[in-house]
């Protein structure tokens, strides 16, 4: 019995359809939680370095760490901060209360810790890596106090504000760099806590806790790869996830793979569905492709406002897969995982035999189904067999 596979292949399609973004960032330095395991790795083949990280996969799986720069809440009433802790709430800050994101909120002593100096002025330059910036907007910066217990999730209480900053103007490598004064007398390991702060109606607003060290014990950051900037170059070949496609459960296996001009395969991705990524597979799926890719594919859209590419996480309908031109194709599969494999035949085909519609053998190196009732017809010889698949 051969495994029950949904397919989906498209050729180009039309404009695309208008989409709800949400705005976009990270703290690249002190480095935050889900930076510092995306640029770890190893979430894609079983090899992640950090136990931390590893920690946060088992949770959540990779969806945390390809959407790094979406750690972020809507809060409304944005500027009172009770309503801003009943919607990012105690145990979840790190994860800016997102449950596909939940990881990032594991304690654990392995947090790789970012070495912190302060200069002559008793401040840091914290870096904040806006890959769409968002103005006006306002900053606030908490540190862990001296009594945390980081074998505990953090809370609001565990905080002290330490310093905060207006509408802070974005650097032309879309990063925002801010002096934050942070106090002398620590030493030691703690969480700088960062909310960057939307001015607007929906409230929008990114949570992201960078682990640190006073104290020398933990790493030196090396200085960021600025990816190359992206041209709206690519053409569509249609929707990445088709409407009705699925349902997406755990022990399935989602399939994506492109083919050139002459229908040779250019890459064949396979993301194993558990209970923690139901719901994130096609937003991890799209970031391992587009990690592999660097810019000569994408799946997602392109924003000409933001001038890149991007992934719509709120929407995931309405990303295209995005090529070089329209000569190239894609299949997306779904692969039950309720469906016994199929089971190779290792019948010989017989001269002699009789087969019936639907019998399989095997002749030299193939396997073969029989197209209707036949009898002395080699296999491959005539139209008596079809190639089994």
């Amino acid at each position: 019995m051969k495994k029950k596979i949904i397919t989906m292949a498209m050729g180009s399609l039309a404009a695309l359809s208008s989409i709800n973004v949400q705005a976009h960032g990270w703290v690249e330095f002190p480095s935050a939680r889900q930076n510092t395991c995306y640029l770890d790795g190893g979430f894609w083949d079983n090899t992640i370095p950090n136990a931390a990280c590893q920690a946060a996969f088992d949770e959540s799986g990779a969806y945390p760490f390809v959407q790094r720069n979406e750690v972020a809440a809507n809060v409304p009433n944005y500027r009172d901060m009770a309503h801003v802790r009943a919607i990012v709430r105690d145990g979840e800050l790190c994860s800016a209360s997102d449950a596909a994101k939940s990881g990032l909120n594991v304690p654990s002593p392995h947090w790789q810790k970012t070495n912190i100096s302060l200069d002559a002025n008793n401040q840091i330059d914290l870096v904040f890596n806006a890959t769409a910036p968002h103005n006006p907007s306002y900053w606030q910066f908490y540190l862990s106090k001296p009594s945390y217990d980081p074998s505990v999730a953090l809370t609001w209480d565990d905080l002290e504000l330490v310093d905060t900053a207006g509408n802070v103007a974005v650097g032309e490598d879309k990063r925002y760099r801010i002096k934050v004064t942070l106090p002398t007398d620590r030493s030691g390991d703690a969480i700088l806590y960062t909310r960057w702060q939307r001015e607007d109606a929906a409230g929008e607003g990114f949570y992201n806790c960078s682990d640190i060290s006073f104290s020398g014990t933990g790493t030196d950051p090396t200085d960021p790869t600025d990816p190359t900037e992206p041209v709206d170059n690519l053409q569509s070949l249609g929707y990445f996830v088709a409407q009705g496609f699925g349902p997406v459960e755990s022990g399935d296996t989602v399939r994506f793979r492109t083919f050139d001009a002459s229908g040779a395969e250019l890459t064949d991705i396979q993301l194993a569905i558990s209970a923690n990524n139901t719901s994130t597979w096609a937003a991890e799926l799209a970031g391992q492709f587009n990690d592999a890719q660097q810019g000569r594919w994408f799946v997602g859209f392109w924003h000409a406002e933001m001038n890149h590419y991007m992934f719509d996480t709120n929407n995931v309908y309405a990303n295209k897969v995005l090529a070089p031109d329209t000569s190239y194709s894609y299949q997306v599969s779904l692969i039950k995982g309720d469906t016994p494999p199929p089971v190779e035949p290792d019948n010989a085909w017989n001269s002699a035999s009789i087969y019936n519609a639907g019998d399989v053998v095997t002749h030299n190196g193939q396997s073969w189904t029989a197209q209707w009732w036949t009898k002395g017809d080699e296999p491959g010889t005539t139209g008596e067999w079809g190639v089994w698949r």
